[in-house]
């Protein structure tokens, strides 16, 4: 083998440093994406909910027009069974 002169050991320590300081700089990277992932995640979270909510809305909308419907009904059934027996 041979001898690894001094310039060759200060440029393979180099080297290394380069390489330790762009891993470093990975991890930061990766620690924000992950980072801003959650946060993507947690917005989608509240979305969706948002979403799911007005896709009830209609529902809840018809329900009460139904049922204010069906109290006019009832109400009215029951007025004119009131005047048929005689009750004013």
């Amino acid at each position: 083998m041979s001898d690894v002169t001094r310039e060759e050991f200060d440029d393979l320590k180099r080297q290394v440093a380069d390489n330790t300081e762009r891993l470093h700089r990975g991890d930061t990277t990766l620690a924000l994406l992950d980072q801003r992932l959650g946060q993507i995640d947690d917005k989608l979270a509240e979305l969706a909910a948002g979403v799911k909510a007005l896709q009830e809305k209609p529902g809840k909308r018809w329900e009460s027009i139904s049922g204010a419907v069906l109290q006019w009904v009832v109400t009215a059934l029951l007025a004119f069974i009131a005047v048929k027996i005689g009750l004013r």
